[in-house]
């Protein structure tokens, strides 16, 4: 088999969705879809949600151990991997270095319910045997706008469970969706998920424009004229409220969506001034 058909045999879909700072991780599936599944916005989890067998992630570790011998990190895909329980989780750390022994570090992505599942001793233990970040979606900071897209947690719920990550040492990355208020909540938004930013230590914010993809709930809602999506400009002055209010320390502030064509990177608080110039710029652009 070629190395792209050997690929190919341990992956269920064509496409692979590794957050940026992953792209160099060897990933090996573990799981499939969301375990919570209905929040109103997503079109991410269209797999029913099931965790593979011990018995097949072996097997798509043997394939990848070949391909990525030397990978010292490997990331467990699956909507929220972190689901799996600690033993579990334990178990497979030990088996992944099994067949590929270099490996030092594991990363995956999780919703803050799963993290609060476990127990201290438990992130503790997790960390020791190598669990070195979780990428989780935060989407907003405002309790009204996580209840109405059926978020399933609070944002008292989401501090409590990155602080839990913060006393055991286990990184996180956050993702933050522009536009989810719609216009009419679109500063509440802003202001309430800086507030709330601002209040934990993630490594990096990763802002993403909503999308409303065809078939899911907020899709309908907006054809029924029940939510009032954003223009990417309106996009862009929301995120610069947001960014204007954030006083994070030592994190990576990036957004691969603003206008569809540019991306902005830069580090918090030391490139502030210059994203916010940058996007003072697009606006300008943009209104032209």
């Amino acid at each position: 088999m070629t190395r792209e058909e050997l690929y190919a045999s341990i992956y269920t879909h064509d496409t692979i969705y590794l957050p940026p700072w992953e792209e160099q991780s060897a990933p090996l599936e573990v799981a499939l879809g969301c375990s919570w599944g209905k929040c109103r916005f997503c079109d991410f989890a269209k797999d029913t949600f099931s965790l593979h067998s011990d018995e097949k992630i072996e097997e798509n570790l043997k394939i990848l151990s070949k391909l990525q011998p030397e990978n010292p990190r490997v990331f467990f895909l699956g909507e929220n991997a972190f689901v799996i329980e600690s033993e579990r989780l334990l178990r497979l750390f030990s088996l992944v270095r099994t067949y590929m022994p270099q490996v030092k570090e594991f990363a995956m992505y999780s919703r803050i319910d799963d993290v609060l599942r476990k127990t201290p001793e438990e992130l503790e233990l997790l960390k020791k045997a190598g669990l070195s970040d979780l990428h989780l979606g935060l989407e907003s900071g405002s309790d009204p706008i996580l209840d109405v897209m059926n978020k399933g947690v609070t944002s008292a719920d989401m501090r409590k469970g990155f602080h839990m990550l913060d006393r055991a040492g286990i990184g996180y990355y956050v993702t933050v969706i522009l536009g989810l208020g719609g216009r009419t909540f679109s500063r509440l938004h802003a202001i309430e998920t800086a507030k709330f930013l601002n209040t934990i230590h993630p490594k990096d914010i990763w802002c993403l424009k909503l999308h409303l993809f065809p078939g899911t709930p907020l899709y309908r809602e907006s054809k029924r004229g029940h939510f009032d999506p954003m223009t990417p400009e309106e996009i862009l002055r929301e995120e610069y409220l947001l960014l204007e209010n954030l006083t994070v320390k030592d994190c990576l502030f990036e957004d691969t969506t603003v206008l569809n064509t540019y991306t902005l990177r830069g580090r918090l608080p030391e490139q502030k001034e210059e994203l916010l110039r940058a996007m003072e710029y697009l606006s300008q652009m943009a209104d032209k």
